[in-house]
C-alpha cells in the first residue's frame, strides 16, 4: 500500500486528500505545519508527498528541500495558490518537485492521475 503525506496548514484540505485516497488504496499521514510534515516523512518514508507552498513556520519549498535531501527518490507535488505564476512553479520545479498543483484543486481525478504515475516511477 503507498504512502502518501500531505502537508497543509488548512485542515479541510487534508481531510479532503485522506478522504479521496484512503478508500484508493492509499496510507494517508497528514500534518498541518512543515515541521510535522518533515517528522513524518521521516518516520513514514512516504513514496508521495503533496505540499502546500505558503504556511505558517516552514514554508513550503523549504519542507520540499528537506524531504528531498532526506530521501531524493520521494515524489514531492506541491499545491500552491502563489501569485507568482510560472516564476513559482519554475522554481519549485527546479527544486526537485515532480509536479505543481494551482489552489484550489480543480480536479482530484488529474491529482490522482499524478500521484498514480508518481507511485510507478
Amino acid at each position: 500500500m503507498p504512502k502518501l503525506v500531505t502537508i497543509d496548514d488548512e485542515t479541510e484540505f487534508t481531510n479532503l486528500i485522506e478522504g479521496y485516497f484512503t478508500p484508493r488504496g492509499f496510507e494517508v499521514f497528514s500534518a498541518n505545519e512543515g515541521t510535522g510534515g518533515l517528522e513524518l516523512i521521516r518516520r513514514e518514508r512516504p513514496e508521495i508527498c503533496l505540499i502546500d507552498l505558503k504556511m505558517p513556520g516552514i514554508h513550503g519549498d523549504e519542507v520540499l528541500r528537506q524531504a528531498l535531501e532526506f530521501d531524493p527518490s520521494i515524489k514531492c507535488i506541491m499545491i500552491t495558490a502563489s501569485e507568482g505564476g510560472g516564476k513559482t512553479r519554475d522554481k519549485l520545479l527546479q527544486m526537485g518537485a515532480y509536479k505543481c498543483f494551482d489552489k484550489p484543486i480543480s480536479s482530484l481525478k488529474d491529482l490522482e492521475k499524478a500521484i498514480q504515475e508518481a507511485v510507478l516511477l
